[in-house]
């Protein structure tokens, strides 16, 4: 007898089984009982089901992969542009523009309403303002009642008390000849261009303001600014004489303002508007307006506080247009400015600027985001804001009266143009014309009331 050890794997008690056998004809014959080696048929069944799953796992996993390497660029893209557009706002968060009032400031704002309240300007036995002393009597008691119990609704108390500034400014004393030669005040409809005209200078001046003035000594002249270096600055203003030589491009006039384009006197900005044969415009690397008399060859200064500038509150909606934190705008009675401060969340200001004194003897705040607009004008009182439709297409969306306080963004009137920037656009009482700097083109629009 032969003693063979057989060693068999079973999966179960993985013992090793010893079977004897016998020689028969010279051979080893054994008997074997499969029974002592159970096949494990239900963990097979366990781990091949378990295969297929991590198969078809597998499987998902590959196409999710193969889906991902062709989505994750695009929603890199998309989440690199969103990043791009919101670091031109990002000002506001990390200046704590948007952070609640301070207590302590809006008694100084609220005390500032009063001492306005009491100049000489203001129809101070008015029924308007007893009424507007009624309520910053109020306003002031429910200030203290916030600091006495700790109870703090900021931003709401500020927003009235920006409506409460709009409507004290409105009731200090405007020239009544003013009101009564704007009557029709709120516009209607624009016409198509009535003048398309390429700038003389060349295609390359895509910034700059043109116009048409008539002077102190009722001399009429049409005038273009250019701004070069970088579509920034300026230092000549062309004059023409007649609408014909304007046409023509005959008989002009250069006015060089300053010797070199960093004077603290140059043009920074297409904001240009000439009146009454000054030419106001904001003045180089400051947020001060200068006035430069054509005849007297004399430039005056008015600062601008809190202004934005530099490019930290310009025109934009799709696409800001460069240096245009500043613009002016004028009629036959005065001079109007048009700029964005942190104060008010960089949000539009409009200051009324006495020409003769050359300070600021209103101002109006509005909630009219600047760098959601492609530009903006005044007639008669009135602020107009305009957004970018397309390349051909401009629409005034938007309107601030300063006599009543009311503002309108349901506008729908449309204005064509030849490029997509705009870089200037004002009114002329004189002719009630618009005047638009558009690509390099000179337009002029018909306004209706």
């Amino acid at each position: 007898m032969i003693l063979l050890i057989l060693l068999l794997a079973a999966a179960e008690s993985a013992h090793t089984h010893s079977v004897r056998g016998q020689e028969i004809n010279g051979a080893c014959v054994c008997e074997l009982n499969s029974m002592v080696w159970v096949f494990p048929a239900a963990k097979y069944d366990a781990v091949a089901e378990l295969l297929q799953n991590c198969q078809d796992s597998l499987g998902k996993l590959q196409t999710q992969t193969v889906t991902s390497e062709k989505t994750v660029p695009q929603m890199t893209a998309t989440l690199n542009n969103v990043t791009r557009r919101l670091e031109r706002f990002q000002y506001l968060n990390s200046q704590g523009v948007y952070n609640a009032l301070h207590l302590k400031q809006l008694s100084q704002e609220i005390q500032q309403l009063h001492d306005t309240m009491n100049t000489e300007d203001l129809d101070r036995d008015g029924e308007e303002a007893q009424k507007i002393r009624t309520e910053l009597q109020k306003f002031q008691e429910h200030v203290d009642k916030m600091y006495n119990k700790n109870i703090f609704n900021l931003e709401t108390m500020k927003e009235k008390l920006r409506y409460l500034n709009n409507r004290v400014q409105t009731c200090r004393t405007i020239p009544q000849d003013f009101r009564s030669n704007c009557s029709r005040r709120i516009m209607t409809n624009i016409s198509a261009p009535v003048v398309t005209k390429l700038n003389p200078f060349s295609t390359a001046y895509i910034a700059g303001a043109w116009g048409h003035d008539i002077d102190a000594d009722n001399e009429q002249t049409y005038w273009i600014q250019p701004l070069a270096n970088g579509n920034r600055l300026g230092i000549t203003v062309r004059f023409y004489p007649t609408h014909e030589d304007f046409m023509a491009a005959r008989n002009h006039r250069d006015e060089t303002l300053v010797g070199s384009y960093t004077h603290a006197n140059a043009i920074q900005g297409p904001g240009t508007i000439v009146h009454k044969g000054v030419v106001y415009y904001q003045c180089y690397n400051v947020p001060e307006l200068c006035a430069y008399d054509v005849k007297t060859k004399q430039v005056r200064r008015l600062g601008l506080p809190g202004a934005g500038f530099n490019n930290k509150f310009p025109y934009c909606y799709y696409n800001c247009f460069d240096w245009t934190d500043i613009n002016l705008s004028a009629d036959d009675k005065g001079l109007w400015v048009m700029y964005a401060t942190e104060a008010n969340h960089g949000n539009m200001v409009v200051s009324r600027v006495d020409t003769e004194s050359f300070n600021m003897t209103h101002t109006w705040k509005t909630r009219l985001f600047k760098r959601s607009v492609t530009n903006a004008f005044l007639v008669c009182g009135v602020l107009y804001a305009t957004r970018y439709i397309n390349t051909y297409k401009e629409e005034v969306f938007y309107s601030f009266d300063m006599t009543t306080g009311m503002e309108d963004n349901t506008l729908s009137i449309p204005i064509e143009k030849v490029a997509a920037g705009v870089a200037n656009i004002h009114y002329n009482p004189t002719d009630m014309r618009l005047y638009m700097y558009n690509g390099g083109y000179m337009l002029a629009y018909q306004a209706y009331f």
